[in-house]
């Protein structure tokens, strides 16, 4: 046998199925690069980089090709890895990114029901979806015409063991290039453990205190409002703030009942959701602790031993209510992670579903007003049985949840006929906001809550392609994280509005407690009161998908460093707010960038606390 033989016999025989894929692959290369999307082009770079995710696709394959040994599994695996691999380049075509793992690995769980599909659904065009039937006659009509799968070639051993071995070598090869196979598998070797450059954890539980601070904002509140007043906290889905006070192309407003509240209140002008999805900002808020980046703390940490400022209310005589217009309580372990975070009652809008509702429930669920008016419904009942004691409740929406689809016609009033994911926003928020003064109305008609606390907010923000993206899991912008905060206490807090401080949603938690003058309380709460203005206060946010971004927003500055690609941001968002120039790229201060990036040790502790389970200690 000669060298080139022996050699020979080490190289992958490509078979149908590794043709195919190559094929498609190739295809969307091309349409990546027609799209623009970043790293595909004509430059030397980009296309050497295309060359070589064609020779990891090729080697990925083969490896695969060894162990389809019989015509059933040929027939099996062939159409589900030609249907992978387009739903990787598909997903890349609508993000601009490689699918994360950990974005897989975190939502699993929740991707069955319809909703959730709609959204998955919602990242595929209608080009998507016709290249996919394309591809599956295509393979359908090459088997029915030749038959692969009947065919005996089989690949070698060894070549297969050769095409493995280089294959986990390109894997772990530092080099963010690749087909999507490889891009993906990549990002599972990615997520690790960086909270380890936080250093060891105190024993001394940092977050478990006993006393809240106090700004004495409460010693300003007449005696006649001071007794245990109401508090309403509206957490509004999916609320982008880039909205507020932005005009419609119909020449008004998104949200003109929102905008004309601002006048009767407290409105933070920087306030942001420290992470995205539903679940991580509702942690945020009701336990007043940043998410962490590895995973759900409601859904990965369920033995964590912590609590929420709703506790709090509660040991303090609240009648405490989470009622939530998404029919399905158990979605992201919702119900539990609710009665964990201290509240006393936790119910979905669909107990009290009434049947002349059904015109006013599509896409995620029920309509706002409706919502409003059941909620109070079961409020006055339950006022009824415990009339001594005060309420706090937090309402979260469910109208505006992306993508916006199944709105009735009659009621799109900016877009008739939608088009994209933001004219099917802007369409549900119009919506949201004709609705909210029904929960006004409501408020104003039960005398027993005349002294009410209202706190419009939101769980996360949602980007509306401010900076060509509308993807939440792939996003690192501003519009990404800024929702809006709206306080409003007639007769005892005066119209205001903060600019030039930067709050969170962990900070919610402690300014109720300090409007409400609760001092002595034990408590895992990491905020401050939005009433503080002289702490300093940076904001931590978190992106821990697409490679995770960490973030802080220190204002007028803001530092983002993305832990897959070591790229680090600066942007000054008092002279820049659109974040277009990255100030990294040419003069900045040394000293403040490493002060920042310093200050990210507080996310990193953060997650160690959470891994090790030492955000509070027990009490028995």
């Amino acid at each position: 046998m000669t060298i080139f033989e022996r050699i020979k016999a080490f190289i992958p025989q490509p078979g149908f199925m590794t043709y195919m894929l190559l094929s498609i692959q190739a295809i969307y290369f091309i349409i990546l690069m027609m799209n623009s999307v970043p790293g595909y082009s004509a430059g030397i770079a980009d296309v050497l980089s295309m060359i070589y995710g064609l020779f990891t696709l090729f080697l990925f394959s083969s490896v695969i090709e060894y162990f389809l040994y019989s015509r059933i599994l040929k027939r099996i695996f062939i159409p589900a890895l030609l249907f992978t691999l387009w739903s990787l380049n598909a997903y890349q075509l609508s993000t601009g990114s490689s699918l994360d793992y950990s974005l897989v690995r975190d939502n699993i769980g929740i991707s069955f029901s319809s909703e959730a599909i709609s959204l998955i659904s919602s990242n595929f065009s209608f080009f998507d979806a016709a290249f996919l039937l394309f591809i599956l006659i295509t393979a359908f009509l090459l088997e029915w015409r030749f038959s692969f799968s009947d065919s005996d070639v089989r690949m070698t051993f060894k070549s297969a063991v050769s095409a493995l071995i280089l294959w986990v070598v390109f894997v772990l090869f530092p080099l963010q290039s690749g087909d999507g196979f490889t891009l993906f598998a990549k990002t599972m070797l990615s997520n690790d453990d960086i909270s380890l450059y936080a250093g060891t954890v105190s024993e001394d539980y940092p977050y478990d205190k006993k006393l809240i601070p106090l700004t004495g904002i409460s010693s300003t509140v007449p005696p006649s409002k001071r007794v245990k007043p109401n508090v309403f906290l509206i957490l509004i889905e999916s609320f982008n703030a880039n909205f507020v006070e932005a005009k419609a192309p119909d020449g008004i407003d998104y949200t003109p009942n929102f905008n004309s509240l601002i006048n009767r209140g407290l409105y933070i002008d920087r306030f942001y959701g420290n992470s995205v999805q539903t679940c991580k900002g509702q942690a945020a808020v009701f336990y007043s602790l940043l998410p962490g980046y590895n995973g759900k703390i409601f859904v990965d940490y369920p033995e964590l031993n912590i609590s929420g400022f709703p506790l709090i209310l509660t040991e303090a005589g609240y009648q405490t209510i989470f009622f939530q217009a998404y029919h399905n309580l158990k979605f992201d372990n919702t119900e539990n992670s609710m009665y964990k975070a201290g509240f006393s009652i936790v119910k979905s809008y669909s107990e009290f579903r009434k049947k002349e509702d059904k015109p006013h429930i599509w896409g995620w669920g029920v309509e706002d007003g409706i919502f409003y008016e059941r909620f109070f419904q079961m409020l006055d009942t339950l006022h009824a049985s415990a009339p001594e004691k005060p309420v706090f409740a937090s309402l979260m929406t469910i109208g505006t949840h992306i993508p916006g689809d199944g709105l009735p016609p009659e009621k799109r009033t900016i877009y008739k006929d939608p088009k994209n994911i933001k004219e099917k926003y802007s369409n549900a928020l119009r919506l949201s906001d004709s609705q909210l003064p029904r929960f006004f109305e409501l408020l104003k008609e039960r005398k027993y809550l005349e002294n009410s606390i209202v706190i419009i907010s939101s769980d996360h923000s949602f980007p509306m392609k401010e900076h060509g993206i509308y993807n939440n899991e792939v996003c690192f912008y501003d519009e990404t994280f800024r929702i809006p905060f709206l306080l409003i206490w007639d007769g005892v807090i005066k119209p205001e509005r903060v600019k030039k401080r930067v709050y969170s949603q962990i900070d919610i938690g402690p300014t109720i407690t300090d409007l409400l003058g609760i001092r002595e309380a034990s408590h895992n709460m990491t905020g401050i009161s939005i009433f503080d203005r002289k702490s300093n206060n940076p904001v931590y946010l978190i992106q821990p998908y697409n490679g995770r971004f960490l973030q802080v927003v220190d204002y007028p500055l803001k530092y983002i460093t993305h832990q897959k690609t070591g790229k680090e941001y600066l942007f000054d968002l008092e002279n820049d707010p659109g974040e277009m120039v990255n100030l990294m790229t040419g003069n900045y201060n040394v000293k403040t960038v490493n002060n920042l990036k310093d200050s990210l040790k507080t996310v990193y502790l953060n997650q160690q606390l959470i891994d090790s389970n030492k955000i509070r200690k027990n009490r028995k």
